[in-house]
């Protein structure tokens, strides 16, 4: 079997633009898990202020968590998805934004801690990816 030589002109550029995608991907499964700790540490320490009904903050964590543990084990990037891997996405998606609104509405205020942090977190990946 013949030998073909890998060359540093030929590889640098994937391993890079694979590099590049595994951080895009851990940032987007980053960005939903700033979403589900936002939600329990908002059900939490409602749950301490006494506010009934606060508890359900585990359903925001429980559900938020499989909808980025399932991201998480998707290809990436996003149209290598099979159409199946993108419902099941969609489904997780719905449900996690559910379980977040109905602690929204037991705590009878809607928050934008997740979206600030989610703000910074994909700028620094896009910070991050101009250096390399």
């Amino acid at each position: 079997m013949k030998t073909i030589p890998i060359t540093t002109e030929t590889t640098v550029p994937i391993e890079k633009q694979a590099a590049i995608f595994e951080l895009q991907h851990a940032g987007e499964f980053t960005d939903i898990e700033n979403s589900a700790i936002v939600y329990v540490l908002r059900g939490w320490f409602g749950g301490l202020a006494g506010i009934p009904g606060a508890i359900q903050a585990d359903d925001a964590w429980a559900f938020t968590t499989l909808f980025e543990h399932f991201t998480s084990l998707m290809p990436y990037p996003a149209n290598l998805r099979t159409p199946t891997q993108v419902k099941i996405l969609a489904a997780l998606k719905i449900k996690a934004q559910a379980s977040q609104d109905a602690v929204d509405a037991v705590l009878g205020a809607k928050n934008n801690e997740d979206e600030r942090m989610i703000t910074e977190t994909d700028a620094f990946v896009a910070d991050l990816i101009k250096t390399l």
